[in-house]
């Protein structure tokens, strides 16, 4: 299928879920059974989806067999979650279900005890700095493909990930003043180990890693010459609207689908408040793409670092 070209985690997920969203639950499972393991992604979720839908679909045995299989895998899920999805409800009422939730409990505890930012540089030389933050229930594993292009073009590149994990290797900005925090952290380790400073510091990310930038960047918790924006998910924008003339000065660009249902608005909101303020700023929409990383990003990787 010509849709399936070029098929990435990404857009495996958005894919499955607008079938999911049309009913269309066994069309959903067969492309995820087709792509899940050939893709750079977590298998957690592509678990997660195939069970859920596979519930959804009428067959609860074969369901609570899939989800099963990921627990032996050694995934774990919310607790809350598996108590209270709507498409797992036939689940809980099968024997096997209250022991895996017993399992995803204890290691989900283990999880949060051990839980912690992590920072992983891919690049460590550079005159520029690109520090880029994944989206929700995604990781720097994720992430980090999309942002490679920043050292192959000579700039040293981290790539900073949430301390919050909802699922096996699901992480999350669910607290973006946390997330600030823990940037700000990183930021200020990375300028002691490169010494590059702000004005050749490019702070990137892709939705709700977005959030966190901007929070930390309006908080004065993180600076940055320009800031690169895919698909960002701002639902703080309007009560963020008073203080974004602190971005005077930054360079702001903004890239997202003209499909994003959840980034769009938001996306043109940001950058008719930032024309108002006189803020350096570029809004690119693509044409036909929904909430994902550009194929093309690496254009404007390289546009934020050449500068004007």
């Amino acid at each position: 299928m010509a849709a399936e070209q070029g098929m990435t985690y990404i857009k495996l997920l958005n894919q499955a879920i607008a079938l999911y969203m049309e009913e269309r639950y066994q069309e959903a499972i067969d492309l995820l059974n087709r792509h899940g393991r050939k893709v750079n992604g977590n298998m957690a979720q592509i678990y997660n989806f195939q069970y859920a839908m596979t519930a959804r679909g009428g067959q609860p045995n074969l369901a609570m067999a899939i989800l099963q299989e990921a627990v032996d895998e050694g995934y774990w899920y919310s607790p809350d979650y598996l108590r209270s999805d709507d498409d797992l409800e036939p689940l809980r009422r099968l024997d096997a279900f209250d022991e895996v939730v017993e399992t995803c409990a204890r290691r989900e505890e283990e999880a949060r005890r051990n839980a912690a930012p992590c920072l992983r540089v891919i690049s460590e030389k550079g005159g520029a700095m690109v520090v880029a933050l994944h989206g929700d229930q995604e990781s720097n594993a994720i992430s980090e493909p999309y942002w490679r292009p920043a050292a192959d073009a000579g700039s040293i590149v981290a790539l900073a990930q949430s301390s919050t994990e909802s699922f096996s290797d699901a992480y999350v900005w669910d607290d973006s003043g946390k997330g600030a925090a823990e940037l700000e952290l990183h930021l200020s380790s990375l300028r002691e180990r490169f010494g590059v400073p702000p004005e050749r510091t490019v702070l990137a990310g892709f939705s709700a890693g977005c959030s966190v930038i901007l929070q930390a960047v309006l908080d004065r918790q993180a600076d940055a010459a320009t800031l690169l924006l895919v698909a960002p998910w701002l639902p703080q924008l309007e009560e963020w609207a008073p203080r974004l003339e602190v971005l005077k000065g930054t360079k702001v660009r903004i890239v997202v689908g003209d499909r994003d249902e959840d980034c769009l608005e938001g996306s043109k909101r940001l950058a008719s408040l930032l024309a108002s303020l006189g803020v350096d700023h570029h809004l690119r929409v693509i044409e036909g793409m929904g909430h994902d990383y550009p194929d093309d990003l690496r254009d404007d990787i390289t546009a934020v670092l050449s500068g004007p």
